[in-house]
């Protein structure tokens, strides 16, 4: 331990009464000097006033708390590891999954048609006017005519679904070679259940 002594710090009690003590004796060497100042009779008796009170009680020995030197460094080192040793340790975060990639689906579509240029989108179109499969009215037209709009049978069939001409004026519009008109009354002929007019294709 060093040489040098540790601070003195007094109670709050034998502090306060100082500070009283103090405060009393300014009041009275104030009134005092206003008296003698204005030539009050007596007022140098005042100055008895100022010796001290006999009944005041005196600052004791026992009243002086003597503070041995102390390292506060050391101290508020102890009390941080206190601190965080009885702290409790937060738990682990739960990790997170992560994320399933869903497999992209494709949307189901409608067949495309088949190959075959203008002819094979007019028939399909003509199926699907009259609720027939695109695919059976092709193959109709395929057999009769090998798509072909403008063929002609020596036996007197003309056109796309080789219709004759009693039974295209009967049924049909415009003119025999038109493939529209040639697929739209074969489709409309077929949905009313008239095969039989195509016995070999149909």
């Amino acid at each position: 331990m060093s040489g040098s002594s540790a601070p003195i710090r007094f109670s709050k009690r034998a502090i306060e009464r100082a500070r009283r003590r103090r405060r009393r004796r300014h009041l009275i060497v104030g009134a005092w000097v206003t008296a003698v100042v204005a030539g009050v009779p007596g007022a140098s008796a005042g100055l008895g006033l100022l010796a001290p009170d006999p009944s005041e009680p005196t600052l004791q020995v026992s009243d002086i708390v003597t503070v041995e030197g102390s390292n506060p460094v050391s101290s508020s080192t102890k009390f941080r590891r206190e601190v965080f040793e009885a702290r409790p340790t937060p738990p682990k975060p739960t990790p997170t999954p992560e994320p399933v990639e869903a497999e992209e689906v494709a949307p189901e579509t409608a067949p495309e048609p088949p190959a075959g240029g203008s002819v094979s989108d007019i028939i399909y179109a003509a199926a699907a006017e009259f609720g027939l499969d695109g695919g059976y009215l092709l193959s109709v037209a395929g057999c009769e005519s090998d798509l072909d709009p403008g063929a002609v049978n020596p036996a007197g069939y003309h056109g796309l679904f080789q219709f004759d001409e009693t039974t295209w004026g009967a049924y049909g519009y415009g003119s025999i070679y038109d493939p529209t008109a040639q697929a739209r009354t074969a489709a409309r002929l077929l949905a009313a259940g008239e095969a039989s007019r195509w016995p070999n294709c149909a």
